[in-house]
């Protein structure tokens, strides 16, 4: 969630904007006497209902292969690589040619003889996948049970045919059954379930499937690492000591399901949620990543380090199909546990990248989600070059505040006051900046269901179109923050009962009286505030939440899932970016990516736990080039000179959050997290920062090509003409060596 503009309070940025009919805007529907439904806007705005495409079965006869010496056949092969299995216990392992490393899916026997764990854990240490399921009749429903490949009862067939693998696993005394498919690609192998292969025909249901939760693993004494999807990006040494507080890194992509935010447990730990859903392992020169390609947003990435469940380092992806919740009988009962009943049906697929040689590194498997990104068009095009590096400034506008048992607003930066704040850093030789403006709707964050008319206070919408044309006369870009996610239930006519979603027990998730609203009806709020600003000509928008949270909604009829959320908040990106120019979020989750301007806020530190060694700048590597990004604002940080450094060596751009009068006006209203913002006290600073970062505009549209650790207080980045920058931690420094293409 985002740091400063996130739920705090609740009362911030979470009263989102409810329908309201704009003649302006949609005079023909109004003519009826009618409001713009979701599916209106959703068709107006030209997005399309997300259709997940579904892996289709394998048939045919058995195969039925003679294994070799070592229990493995050949199933599958191309230039790269060749796929082995056991047709005994369904382990594969992949031989890269090139190398001829090969990579197994569980360790040898000769390392198995030495583990001391026992019973299942020992066998799931010998199974390609471990599947939980729960039982959906009679007592005990929240008991979960484990098989895997090496129980005596389970059934295995597989089917070779068009280049792919299929092994199918059938269970006759739990009448479970599932399949796991194989696909070599050029650059290694995809591992899929089909949603379709998954039968529950008794009592019990599937849980989750952990997916060749043991590819790969490794023993301490190796040199590597794995690699997590924490903050920008975690590394997990396999030299390090571990405290036994440990408890290895499971945590869900994208954050965990909010509206099943009573069943968390909680660590009292802070946690940075998953932006992109990706790991990796390096073991000496050979390393890979896995991407989950399908199905990610309803999947957990686990990382274990020895002595939780084996003597091994392993990495994996767990798919989750169904939750446990909370859920009452009656408001005075206590709440009792429960799963849900429908299944999340949805293919699962990860795939699978190999690296060798001076690529077997978090660096390498940047580049290598980079290329898969750009490969399937979730990247978007590389930037153009600069003369100045762009300044993101924010200005916030106003908000309210509670005042004799009313509302009224507290002005801050009026639309005149603006303009004034930018021809003073125009004044300090400041170019390149982009104005996003925050506060500016009626009454502030009160009540964005009357969002219009733009809050008098500021100056109104004259005074906002006056301002946005005289930033447009410069080339300076005005974009609007707002949120049309979190809707306050108390202060908006629109009812939760009929427009946010659902938990798993169907009731209207409600969180201090706000509630989410569905996405298509977040569409049609947005849809109509883009109508009106669009006539004033503001350059874009700033969306709050859409870019760091996406959920299921569990509406009785049918599940939404999270891919359908997030298939309709990327059509509402690509709508705002044609109709206003731009459109950009906080956090920026991968599937953002390639329909945003801009990432405000992108995550730069790791989580503080004990399984992260070494923050690096995975994301970052995969992203520069393509989508500006910013850290922390410049006037609010924890750590100015770390904080400003971090910023550098991870190629950001700079962002300063001001008010043109003193932040203690603001104090009493629900912006009362600016506590240090008036732009006079700051132009100093943001001078001298800026020049810094404007000495890196050359690098601004250039791609990362490497990271370095020099020690453990300098870090180096390179760019693609060669430029290096070099940042001291100690010093408190930075200096740039100009490469030969520079």
């Amino acid at each position: 969630m985002v740091k400063f503009i996130g739920r705090l309070s609740l009362r911030v940025k979470l009263a989102a904007s409810a329908l309201i009919a704009i003649a302006a805007v949609l005079t023909a529907v109004l003519l009826q006497g009618e409001e713009l439904t979701p599916a209106a806007a959703i068709e107006k705005a030209g997005i399309g209902k997300p259709v997940p495409e579904r892996a289709p079965l394998l048939q045919g006869e058995p195969w039925k292969p003679a294994a070799g010496a070592d229990g493995f056949a050949e199933a599958l092969s191309n230039e790269k690589f060749i796929l082995y299995i056991n047709p005994v216990n369904t382990q594969i392992a992949l031989l890269d040619r090139k190398s001829g490393y090969r990579w197994t899916s569980n360790p040898p026997e000769d390392r198995i003889a030495n583990e001391t764990v026992k019973g299942l854990l020992l066998t799931n240490l010998q199974s390609p996948f471990a599947l939980t399921y729960v039982r959906t009749q009679g007592k005990d429903q929240t008991i979960r049970e484990v098989f895997n490949a090496l129980d005596p009862k389970l059934r295995k067939e597989l089917i070779r045919t068009g280049g792919r693998l299929q092994v199918n696993y059938t269970h006759p005394d739990r009448r479970l059954s599932f399949a796991i498919q194989y696909e070599l690609t050029e650059h290694g192998l995809k591992a899929r379930i089909p949603t379709d292969s998954i039968r529950e025909e008794g009592e019990y249901a599937v849980f989750s499937i952990e997916l060749l939760p043991y590819f790969g693993a490794a023993s301490p004494e190796e040199e590597g690492y794995l690699f997590v999807p924490d903050g920008p990006g975690g590394l997990v040494k396999f030299d390090s000591d571990r405290a036994d507080l440990t408890r290895g890194y499971v945590h869900q992509v994208y954050g965990l399901e909010l509206t099943n935010a009573g069943n968390w447990s909680r660590s009292g730990e802070r946690r940075e949620n998953i932006a992109f859903p990706v790991f990796g392992m390096k073991r000496g020169d050979h390393a890979y990543v896995a991407i989950l390609t399908e199905g990610a947003g309803s999947a957990n990435i686990s990382a274990m380090p020895p002595g939780l469940k084996s003597s091994f380092y392993n990495i994996y992806c767990s798919q989750i199909y169904r939750e446990e919740y909370l859920y009452r009988m009656s408001r005075l009962a206590a709440p009792v546990k429960a799963i849900q009943k429908q299944r999340l049906e949805t293919d699962r697929e990860v795939e699978y990248r190999f690296l060798q040689g001076d690529d077997a590194g978090y660096v390498g498997m940047a580049k290598a989600y980079r290329s898969y990104l750009e490969e399937e068009g979730k990247l978007g095009a590389r930037l153009q070059p600069v003369e100045h590096t762009p300044l993101y400034l924010k200005l916030m506008g106003g908000n309210y505040e509670k005042a004799f048992n009313g509302i009224r607003y507290t002005a801050a930066t009026t639309f005149d006051q603006a303009g004034e704040i930018v021809s003073r850093l125009q004044g300090r030789g400041i170019n390149g900046i982009k104005v996003i403006y925050y506060g500016w709707q009626n009454k502030g964050d009160y009540d964005l269901y009357k969002r219009f008319p733009i809050e008098p206070a500021l100056g109104g919408e004259e005074a906002a179109r006056k301002f946005v044309s005289a930033m447009t006369a410069q080339g300076i870009d005005v974009l609007f923050e707002d949120d049309f996610v979190w809707i306050d239930e108390g202060e908006s006519d629109l009812s939760g009962k009929n427009n946010g979603i659902r938990g798993i027990d169907g009731t209207v998730f409600i969180d201090e009286g706000m509630f989410i609203s569905k996405p298509e009806r977040t569409v049609a709020m947005a849809y109509e505030a883009i109508g009106r600003l669009k006539e004033i000509g503001v350059s874009g928008l700033l969306y709050n939440w859409i870019g760091e949270m996406v959920f299921h909604d569990y509406d009785p009829s049918v599940i939404g899932t999270r891919e359908n959320t997030i298939g309709i908040y990327q059509g509402l990106l690509d709508y705002t970016r044609r109709a206003l120019g731009s459109a950009g979020v906080y956090r920026g989750n991968d599937y953002t990516v390639g329909h945003a301007d801009l990432i405000s806020m992108l995550p730069s530190e790791s989580s503080y736990d004990f399984m992260v060694d070494e923050t690096v700048p995975f994301y970052p590597i995969a992203l520069h080039g393509h989508v500006p990004y910013t850290f922390g604002d410049g006037n609010l940080r924890n750590n100015m000179e770390d904080e400003f450094l971090k910023a550098i060596e991870y190629g950001a751009a700079p962002s300063f959050f001001l008010t043109y009068d003193d932040s203690r006006k603001l104090r009493y209203t629900a912006s009362n997290y600016l506590f240090s913002s008036q732009y006079d006290k700051w132009l100093d600073w943001i001078q001298k920062e800026y020049e810094s970062f404007d000495s890196l505009s050359g690098v601004y549209s250039q791609r990362i090509v490497n990271h370095e650790r020099l020690n453990a207080e300098r870090y180096a980045t390179t760019y693609e003409d060669g430029t290096r920058v070099i940042v001291d931690y100690e010093r408190k420094t930075f200096h740039v060596e100009k490469g030969d293409g520079a």
